[in-house]
């Protein structure tokens, strides 16, 4: 099953085995509940962890692994990433992963314009960061977004006079 981008451990939190995450999930209470199975990615290995608990402090979510409750057995993993199973149940009609909207090729009025090389996710909207002859940052809003065709790797926008430069 494929796997999605969840958090970064951006460090540990006491001495209990806490680690301080930098959420990248619009679903951090089903993706960190008690028994759930987190993946860390640690020098390019995958290790299979288990939620033992979780909680919110200061924009952060510390999370503690089933028994890894101990700082110096999770030291090691600041810096990794967190993976989950990608579950399509979560997302409602419409919605996406981020890993889907990577590499769509994007259609300004039926002219490519480039490939979306990156989401930067915000919390008013995320920005399509398109890349072809030059690199384009595009609100992903209903305003410019026209079509999404996630399926077949097609995105077509409509956008205003300056968001290209022609020159």
């Amino acid at each position: 099953m494929e796997k999605v981008k969840i958090g970064k451990i951006v460090n540990t939190h006491g001495i209990k085995g806490e680690l301080k995450v930098k959420s990248l999930t619009d679903f951090p209470e089903e993706r960190f509940e008690k028994g759930n199975k987190v993946t860390i990615r640690y020098q390019n290995h995958d290790i299979d962890m288990e939620v033992l608990k979780h909680r919110y402090h200061k924009g952060h979510i510390l999370v503690t692994f089933k028994d890894y409750e101990d700082i110096n057995l999770v030291e090691k993993y600041k810096g990794c990433d967190l993976y989950s199973e990608k579950d399509p149940s979560l997302l409602d009609e419409g919605e996406y992963y981020v890993d889907d909207l990577i590499g769509c090729q994007v259609y300004n009025y039926n002219n490519y314009i480039g490939d979306v090389s990156d989401v930067q996710l915000y919390d008013h909207h995320d920005i399509l960061v398109v890349q072809g002859k030059q690199k384009i940052m595009i609100p992903y809003v209903e305003a410019f977004v026209k079509e999404e065709d996630i399926d077949h790797k097609r995105i077509d926008v409509e956008l205003i006079e300056g968001f290209i430069n022609e020159d």
